[in-house]
């Protein structure tokens, strides 16, 4: 029995795992459409759908009994790494809900689980992250009031300056045309 099994993992026939597939999309999205890019701060949803090689039937099936797999999301640097837990009723599917980082740029899923016995586990696939466009921010930040308030104020008192000084000049004038007639 021990040589058995011994040949049926060097020959790929047990303990041999497949991801059958890998999607990421929108946490809000009813349709798990995948997109090419997000924007920062969204909620994502990673799933994963893995199966092992069963040889007596010679087909795969469903397996859902890692549950120290782990999802990266990369850039250069794993940004983030957690869990890759499976899903309760759905055998052979691991799901993942996380928020995006803040920080836009290429950024990568990536699955890669290794264990002694099993074959690897590996899936990766690369998405943007980018900036929120130019009408999804807010229009005026309760934040930067002092800064709205010193802007006005010094714009207000350029004008009055401006008012002042080129209306000061003229009343002079009149002065001095006043005391040159009384004279």
């Amino acid at each position: 029995q021990f040589v058995q099994d011994i040949t049926a993992w060097a020959f790929k026939e047990s303990l041999v795992l497949k991801v059958e597939s890998a999607t990421h999309y929108l946490a809000s999205d009813a349709t798990h459409t995948q997109k090419d890019q997000y924007t920062i701060n969204d909620q994502l949803v990673f799933d994963l759908e893995l199966s092992k090689y069963n040889p007596s039937s010679g087909k795969y099936e469903p397996y859902s009994a890692i549950e120290d797999m782990q999802l990266e999301f990369t850039m250069l640097d794993p940004h983030i790494r957690t869990d890759l837990k499976p899903v309760k009723g759905t055998p052979g599917k691991y799901s993942l809900q996380f928020r995006a980082p803040d920080r836009h740029g290429v950024y990568k899923f990536v699955v890669n689980h290794r264990r002694k016995g099993f074959s690897s586990v590996e899936a990766s696939l690369q998405v943007a992250i980018v900036p929120p466009r130019h009408d999804g921010y807010p229009r005026f930040l309760s934040s930067a009031w002092p800064y709205y308030v010193g802007s006005i104020s010094t714009s207000v008192g350029f004008i009055f300056f401006c008012i002042v000084y080129l209306g000061g000049e003229s009343q002079e004038r009149r002065l001095r045309n006043a005391k040159s007639k009384s004279e």
